[in-house]
């Protein structure tokens, strides 16, 4: 380095800086940026506070419009539901239109050669009529009552039935069949097992038994076999008790009486003064035999020669060979056709 001496400060003004040359363009230059322009620039910091009213108002409207699509959301998932439902249970919803399609409506089922075909169940939930035939290829459950005016049913399974009246014109086939009322049979019945009645049975033709017929007691105005009769207990008869009127065998103040029926009974004779031989009963019956019945006479207590004369259909007498004493006799008589 040179030694040379400072300069020394001067007390004249200083020289300008020289002036800087920049390129010149057509932009119009920009102005120079102001006061006014600056606090433009500058971004507002103020804030908003709603009040306490619009607050609630807005939160009562948003919720208002959750309710809402929560509704909207639960009827349609409840639809949803009811249709998967009825899927799932082979349930076929058929509109208005659907039904208009298949010439069904309010007032009228279509034309006859409109044929409504429903593969899956159907349910009716209100009353079904038919006007026509009526054709089931399945079986029938019936949860209710049956009202019928008339059926005609091949073949009948029911439990416990109430019938006011029954036509059978075929077969029918009955495990147990109570009956509280009359029992009317037309043609032949059959009985292949035990029969029980607790009342009364009342048969007004012919009663043919190819087996045994047991019966605690029996009575019958008529009663035909064409085979053996056997009876394990006694003969008990019935019946009407016949007329008697006293002979001349009696004597004087002689009289007569009988106890028993047109079966077998009993003559009392009170036998008085001077009785002759003769007749000393007259017997009528109460019912007339078809034929002349036998009539067998059994004195009792006494030897003497009674016997029967005047045998007819409506009765018989009993007379004796000699004339008795004065006193009491009786005579038993059985009579059979």
């Amino acid at each position: 380095m040179d030694n040379q001496p400072s300069p020394q400060p001067s007390s004249q003004p200083a020289a300008p800086l020289p002036e800087v040359l920049r390129p010149r363009t057509d932009a119009a230059p920009s102005p120079a940026p102001t006061a006014k322009t600056e606090q433009a620039k500058k971004p507002l910091h103020r804030s908003y506070r709603p009040s306490h009213r619009a607050t609630l108002i807005g939160l009562a409207a948003v919720i208002a419009i959750l309710a809402i699509n929560a509704a909207v959301i639960a009827l349609l998932l409840k639809k949803q539901a009811a249709k998967d439902t009825l899927n799932a249970k082979g349930q076929v919803s058929l509109s208005s239109s659907q039904l208009n399609s298949l010439g069904i409506n309010r007032s009228e089922l279509g034309p006859s050669d409109v044929q409504l075909t429903v593969a899956p169940n159907a349910q009716f939930k209100g009353t079904l009529s038919v006007n026509g035939s009526t054709t089931l290829g399945g079986q029938v459950n019936l949860n209710n009552k049956l009202n019928a005016s008339s059926a005609d049913i091949t073949q009948l399974d029911a439990g416990n039935t109430n019938l006011t009246q029954l036509n059978v014109n075929g077969n029918g086939t009955l495990n147990t069949l109570n009956l509280r009322k009359d029992l009317a049979v037309a043609g032949v019945t059959q009985l292949q097992n035990a029969l029980t009645v607790n009342n009364s049975a009342t048969v007004s033709g012919n009663l043919t038994v190819g087996g045994t017929l047991s019966v605690n007691t029996f009575s019958a105005r008529s009663l035909t076999s064409v085979t053996s009769l056997t009876v394990g207990g006694h003969i008990i008869t019935g019946g009407p008790t016949p007329g008697v009127s006293r002979g001349g065998a009696t004597g004087s103040n002689g009289t007569v009486g009988i106890s028993g029926n047109d079966t077998a009974g009993s003559i009392s004779i009170n036998i008085g003064a001077g009785a002759p031989s003769g007749t000393l009963a007259n017997v009528s019956f109460s019912s007339r035999y078809g034929n002349i019945p036998h009539v067998v006479i059994t004195p009792v207590g006494v030897g003497a020669n009674f016997y029967v004369l005047n045998l007819s259909t409506t009765g018989f007498s009993v007379g004796v060979a000699s004339g008795l004493p004065p006193g009491g006799f009786v005579i038993n008589y059985i009579v059979e056709q």
